[in-house]
């Protein structure tokens, strides 16, 4: 193996990683489809492993380009931020960036007037939806930032921590014996939705869902009436809602923080950005 890795052919691995395709990556590196082949074939030669496995649909990492994506994600924006460093601290241009339809107003409130202040060139343009739809989304470069919770861990981005929803209730909610129990829950596409469907099947729990929607204040709305179970963080609950403990304990969730490192200004924003805790 090569005693040192060259940063733009580790750039254009994970442009690679990210997009699933050599024309796209390619596009994105503003680099032709075949540099970007033979930039990818030069890193394999230089470690002397296979990174991707091909086919008519795409590319998909091996295991040794998982190993060498996770290892080097930190890398390159340790590499990037120094040079961010070094220029000068200017916010001017459009930075896209997704944050979950949950987390938003409170985003939004703490976060986003601050910036705009400190910034006035700068495009702000934010898009609130459910945390599937802004992965989809940043991984086809429609989005320069992205916050967004999954099941499962992700190959790219920083992780920010753990969350984790709880089966809450208005104070007086009940309902009758033997009946179902009257659920609210996001549209597909959050993850949270994934996981309580898939808890109450496993338990065997009897149970309707009477409100989805891709609003999070309609679901929140829904569960402060006292008419259904919703879902939702200790942090967020306020007053008038209680956790239901006789339900099955649901499975923490993961944070992310996804960021284009090939974009300064959304480097720039990083820095802000991922101190954002739920």
């Amino acid at each position: 193996m090569a005693k040192q890795l060259n940063i733009d052919l580790l750039r254009t691995f994970h442009a690679v990683a990210r997009f699933g395709r050599f024309n796209e990556a390619a596009e994105h590196v503003h680099r032709s489809a075949s540099t970007v082949t033979t930039q990818i074939q030069k890193l394999e030669d230089q470690v002397g492993q296979r990174l991707f496995s091909r086919s008519n649909q795409g590319v998909d990492l091996t295991l040794y380009g998982r190993k060498l994506l996770g290892e080097t994600t930190e890398f390159l924006k340790s590499h990037d931020r120094l040079l961010i460093s070094l220029m000068p601290q200017r916010m001017q241009g459009k930075i896209r960036l997704g944050v979950p339809d949950t987390y938003a107003p409170a985003f939004i409130q703490a976060f986003v007037p601050r910036l705009i202040a400190d910034n006035p060139l700068l495009e702000l343009e934010i898009e609130a939806r459910t945390s599937g739809e802004l992965l989809n989304l940043f991984t086809a470069n429609q989005l320069d930032l992205a916050i967004t919770v999954s099941a499962q861990p992700l190959a790219q981005g920083e992780r920010l921590g753990t969350v984790q929803p709880l089966w809450i209730a208005a104070e007086p909610f009940s309902y009758p014996p033997n009946a179902p129990l009257p659920i609210t829950v996001p549209i597909a596409g959050c993850p949270y939705r994934a996981a309580a469907l898939q808890t109450l099947k496993d338990h065997g729990i009897y149970h309707r869902v009477l409100l989805e929607s891709p609003n999070s204040s309609a679901v929140e709305a829904c569960v402060r009436s006292g008419v259904a179970v919703g879902l939702m963080e200790e942090s967020r609950m306020g007053q008038g809602l209680r956790q239901m403990p006789e339900l099955p304990a649901l499975p923490a969730q993961h944070l992310y923080l996804l960021c284009d490192t090939a974009n300064a200004l959304a480097l720039h924003l990083y820095e802000q950005v991922r101190h954002f805790r739920v």
